[in-house]
Order: C-alpha cells, then sequence, then structure tokens
C-alpha cells in the first residue's frame, strides 16, 4: 500500500496564472449551502481533476492549518485531532461517521503524521503542505490524474494560509442568493443551533461572505474566481458562467463535463427561490427588505461576489 510520502508536490506545481495548462489545485469554497458540491463536481468530471470525496477540513477547521501557523494550536494538538477527528469523528445529526477515512488509509495517516512532527520544528511551511500532498495527493496520482479539487467551505475565507502554502493553487468562490441561503441553513440546523430564525440565518450568512471577502483580500482576487449557482441553472447566464469557470480552471472543452453540467446542473435541483417557502407570505417583504440593506452593504464595501449577488436579487425581482 503506498502512503503517498513520495510525493513532494504536483507534477505541475508552481502554475503561472495565465497558464492555458489545468491547475494543479483547485480549492472551491462558500459560504455553505452556497452550492460548492454542485461546482466541485461540475469540475471533477473534467478528465484533468480528481475531486476530494468529501471535506477534508484538517487545512481550514479552527484547530486547523491557519491555527497552527500563527501558533494558537500546537503541532502535537493539531496531529491528534487529525488522527481522532478529521479522519474519522460520529456525526450525530446524520448518524454517520465522516471523515477522510473513507480514502486515507490508517497507514498512510500514520507515515505522514510522523513526518510531519519531525518537519514541523524547523520548517513548519513545508511540513504542512507536505502533510497536505501525503494525505491527499495519491487520490490524483492512483487515477492519473493532473490536478486536485478539494471542497471544504472555508478554503477562500482561509485562502490567505492557503494561498502561501500552495502557490500553484487558485480559489472558486461560490455564491448563492443569501436568502436561499439563509433558509437552507436554517432548515439544515432544525431549529436546534444557530441560525434557528431567517434573521439570525442572514446574520450568519452575512459574516460568512464578508469573511470570505477579507481571505481573497489576502491571497489576491486575480487568483479567486466567483461563480453564482443562480447564474448556472439560469437561462440569461448558464453557458456564459459554465465557460468563464472551465477557463479559469485552464481546462479544455470535454464531453463528459458539459453533459454532467447540462444533464444535472437544473433549477430544480438548485432549489432557487426556497427561501419562500420557508417564510410565511407575511413576512416576505419584511426578509426581503432586510436582505437588500445587508446587499447594498456588501456593495458599498467592495465584497467579493456582491455583483452576482445583485444580478440574482435583480433576476428574482423580475
Amino acid at each position: 500500500m503506498t502512503t503517498g510520502l513520495e510525493t513532494e508536490a504536483p507534477p505541475t506545481a508552481g502554475l503561472k496564472a495565465d497558464s492555458p495548462e489545468p491547475v494543479p489545485i483547485l480549492f472551491v469554497g462558500g459560504t455553505g449551502r452556497s452550492g460548492t458540491h454542485v461546482v466541485s463536481k461540475i469540475l471533477g468530471n473534467h478528465s484533468s481533476y480528481r475531486k476530494v470525496p468529501n471535506e477534508a477540513r484538517f487545512h481550514t477547521d479552527p484547530g486547523g492549518y491557519p491555527d497552527v501557523l500563527a501558533g494558537r494550536t500546537g503541532p502535537e494538538l493539531f496531529i491528534y485531532r487529525l488522527r481522532h477527528h478529521w479522519w474519522r469523528n460520529f456525526e450525530a445529526r446524520r448518524f454517520t461517521f465522516r471523515g477522510i477515512h473513507r480514502y486515507v488509509p490508517k497507514a498512510r495517516l500514520d507515515a505522514a503524521s510522523k513526518s510531519f512532527l519531525r518537519r514541523f520544528g524547523t520548517e513548519p511551511e513545508a511540513a504542512l503542505r507536505q502533510l497536505f500532498f501525503d494525505l491527499l495527493w495519491p487520490l490524483a496520482t492512483e487515477w492519473s490524474k493532473s490536478g486536485l479539487i478539494e471542497q471544504s467551505c472555508d478554503t477562500v475565507a482561509e485562502a490567505g494560509t492557503l494561498g502561501e502554502l500552495f502557490p500553484e493553487a487558485r480559489f472558486v468562490h461560490v455564491v448563492r442568493d443569501g436568502r436561499d441561503v439563509a433558509a437552507s441553513r436554517v432548515g439544515q440546523a432544525r431549529w436546534l443551533a444557530y441560525p434557528r430564525t431567517m434573521d439570525q440565518g442572514l446574520e450568519w450568512w452575512e459574516g460568512r461572505i464578508r469573511r470570505i471577502d477579507s481571505g481573497v483580500r489576502a491571497v489576491g482576487a486575480d487568483r479567486v474566481h466567483a461563480v453564482s449557482l443562480d447564474d448556472l441553472v439560469s437561462d440569461d447566464g448558464r453557458r456564459r458562467t459554465y465557460s468563464e469557470l472551465r477557463r479559469f480552471a485552464g481546462l479544455p472543452a470535454e464531453r463528459d463535463m458539459l453533459d454532467y453540467f447540462k444533464g444535472r446542473v437544473k433549477v430544480r435541483n438548485a432549489h432557487t427561490e426556497r427561501w419562500r417557502d420557508a417564510v410565511p407570505a407575511h413576512r416576505q417583504a419584511e426578509v426581503d427588505e432586510r436582505y437588500e440593506r445587508i446587499l447594498e452593504g456588501l456593495e458599498r464595501d467592495g465584497v467579493h461576489g456582491a455583483a452576482l449577488l445583485r444580478r440574482t436579487r435583480e433576476r428574482s425581482a423580475r
């Protein structure tokens, strides 16, 4: 069984931003409930890419890479969490086990963890970078792929850290109408945890998208592409949005990728305007007004993706 420890970096590391070749690492992120899974699956149907099956999270979550580099979490505690939480943990809400155990064998995890701890004291950045490749890059090499897609939601929010560790990477920021995101998040929480109401949901969404904007500013907007889930399923923006996404990733056109997009990415699957089903009719105008105020603030502050959100807002008002 291969451990992947011989893989220092992807074979196309150091790719320049204007290269026509596929980007070796694509991080796809968003606020959560914004369509990151959909976008990563579109890209993952290209022959150049292997998509990481689920969110790896150890490089973005609290206690992960950003906290380790900042000294808020020690390397030993980080590895403990990697081995006992991010590798496999039980999610009571879904009554299932989550984690990278599905595609990272225990032997690979053990070897990568030991290598990381040996190296971290003298080369912390290199140790973190190597750990990522030791754990995940075998997914690409096993299928003879030249690139990897990882879709943890906070990848763009933590782009400042990830961009330094992975200079060859680019980032896709997936946005979706904030009202739909808020309604979906509240429904997901089942009123048992924050956010419990639409007002709290919009507050949660705004905080997340502003945090993402900070990540974009840290890494540089030239390395981040904003794509709207609503545009991907809209009659007037669908093909253009798809083509722009493909070009940003440096991908030539391929039938499998296009067929997946045309066959699976549709309005009925995107649940557009779902917020109206979650909000009583007598409160919809109030929610809409609050969303408009938030959106105006995002536009005023030049927040990343605000122009796409405005376009969706205007389309829904027709």
